[in-house]
């Protein structure tokens, strides 16, 4: 394994984002768009509903599940780095429904914006770079 270099903090960036839009993409698109290739997320807020990935380790691929319905967004973390050429989003969430009833996962797109606010912070250094894992079928850092 090669030695790794440390980063050192970027830019950071507290904003909204935009109400009825897809999170994750709009995520992806502020990185994008603000060339952040390398970083930490953070986000509260509530959403209107919700697109969750549960992996299956066995089965090598995400189990898909959607709730439609509005949901406090408690706390999103991730990171972020590159895959195909442009900014890719690694989320998990915690999630609370009316009756307080929490639930969580991996973020996947499909997840609608109702309010968030988001923090990102940049590390500089060289970006990760995710590439499909031979054995867990998974886009890992290389």
């Amino acid at each position: 394994m090669a030695e790794e270099k440390p980063y050192l903090t970027g830019r950071t960036y507290l904003f909204r984002l935009p109400k009825g839009k897809d999170l994750v993409e709009s995520l992806a698109d502020f990185c994008h768009d603000n060339q952040v290739k390398c970083g930490i997320i953070s986000v509260v807020g509530c959403v209107a509903s919700v697109t969750l990935g549960y992996y299956d380790q066995a089965k090598k691929r995400y189990e898909k599940t959607v709730i439609n319905k509005p949901l406090e967004l408690l706390h999103l973390t991730g990171n972020i780095s590159i895959q195909d050429n442009r900014p890719m989003i690694h989320a998990h969430v915690t999630l609370a429904d009316e009756e307080y009833n929490v639930t969580g996962g991996h973020l996947l797109p499909g997840t609608k914006i109702h309010v968030c606010e988001a923090y990102v912070q940049e590390l500089v250094g060289e970006p990760k770079v995710r590439r499909t894992d031979k054995v867990t079928k998974l886009a890992l850092w290389g």
